[in-house]
């Protein structure tokens, strides 16, 4: 058996397959589209404040409509050259936040590195564990968005290097 990639001219046959097995999950027309438009999985949406032709900071978001959130993928300020990632850039979260509450969607998602938190520099262990013993020492991006609502939810183990951890930050929007 040969291993192929999806692409249009086989996406039919796989999506077919996939409302055969899986009725419950997938018609015919929502598996050939989960397969072929990755807007289905995530679009990108973002704003940045300053200037119309300055920006001073931005905040890039990807909407994850079937699991109902949007992520923060990357944000920033200029702070007279100093790159900041907090209160500065409050109003581009509230307009993210108010964006997501339009969309009805249940939560925002965020990825802090792990950078003077308790889990860095070392290999996890027992992960709810871990997250129960979170400590952040000092962490003023951590303890920021702890503050504007976030809570660590879990880990992304390793994903910026041996032992540098991405830890799951989550704000419920549900009311």
């Amino acid at each position: 058996m040969g291993i192929y990639r999806i692409d249009r001219s086989n996406a039919d046959s796989v999506a077919r397959l996939m409302s055969t097995i899986k009725p419950d999950w997938w018609d015919f027309e929502g598996a050939r589209g989960q397969l072929l438009d990755v807007s289905l999985l995530a679009n990108l949406v973002g704003w940045y404040m300053g200037d119309a032709a300055d920006p001073r900071g931005w905040i890039l978001c990807a909407e994850y409509e079937g699991y109902s959130y949007l992520s923060i993928e990357c944000l920033g300020y200029d702070d007279s050259g100093t790159f900041v990632m907090e209160e500065k850039l409050e109003p581009l979260l509230r307009q993210a936040e108010e964006h997501a509450r339009e969309k009805k969607y249940r939560n925002l998602k965020y990825v802090i590195g792990s950078t003077g938190m308790s889990c860095h520099g070392r290999p996890l262990q027992d992960y709810a564990l871990e997250l129960r013993e979170l400590r952040s020492y000092g962490r003023k991006h951590f303890d920021y968005f702890v503050q504007y609502g976030f809570s660590p939810t879990g880990f992304i183990p390793d994903c910026y290097g041996e032992n540098y951890h991405g830890i799951l930050m989550m704000k419920s929007l549900v009311r």
